[in-house]
């Protein structure tokens, strides 16, 4: 259950900069997001620019916000993508493929982002195969609000759709987020390991590949 001073809302065009800002806060201790896209500190992060065009324009997205009523700011958010038929599902693997083989122009190691978005395909292609499906793309919650059941109630908008359509429904997740995942039935799925030494860096980056296909629940 949510606090009483927290409501959650259809996310708008104009929060994208407000959500782009919040990703980059609370994942700032993320290395594979920053030496995949650059620096998380930016006051004009490029994310703003294909949330907005993603809430204005894609009728597949389902961006849901939380507002803290006492401050009146946006404290969480999630981006579900929502494909419920096989062929829009398909277009969106097409069009993700196409922009998983430019890095950004700020990417710190644009052969890790080569690397995991082709993994990340790979995965999918295995895991979900050709069929219409709920992707849960971005969870955020801001870090002064973590552990009130915000972030599990922006998750549940999602399973309760992709539960209503029938859908299996997918998410690939980071080491913190991965137990309030599974404690909302998501299963694991596969590991995606990514081996920093690779690229002059230091270490492993884990990212757990989850998935509920349990739709009759």
């Amino acid at each position: 259950m949510l606090p009483n001073t927290i409501s959650l809302h259809p996310a708008l065009p104009t929060d994208a900069l407000t959500l782009a800002k919040l990703h980059n806060a609370a994942f700032a201790n993320n290395d594979l997001l920053e030496t995949m896209y650059g620096p998380l500190t930016q006051d004009d992060p490029p994310f703003a620019t294909d949330l907005e065009q993603a809430i204005r324009d894609d009728p597949h997205v389902q961006i849901t916000k939380a507002i803290d009523a006492e401050s009146g700011q946006i404290v969480g958010w999630s981006w579900w993508s929502i494909y419920r038929d096989s062929e829009a599902y398909a277009k969106a693997v097409e069009e993700a493929r196409k922009r998983g083989t430019t890095p950004p122009a700020t990417s710190l190691c644009p052969q890790v982002y080569l690397d995991f978005q082709d993994l990340k395909a790979r995965m999918r292609a295995k895991w979900i195969g050709g069929r219409a499906v709920a992707i849960l793309q971005v969870l955020v919650v801001h870090p002064n609000y973590q552990g009130r059941g915000i972030g599990t109630q922006l998750l549940m908008v999602g399973v309760e759709e992709a539960r209503r359509l029938r859908l299996p429904a997918w998410l690939e997740a980071s080491p913190a987020g991965y137990i309030v995942y599974r404690r909302c039935g998501f299963r694991d799925a596969e590991l995606m390991e990514l081996d920093f030494d690779k690229y002059g860096l230091t270490g492993m980056r884990h990212v757990y590949c989850m998935l509920m296909d349990d739709v009759e629940k």
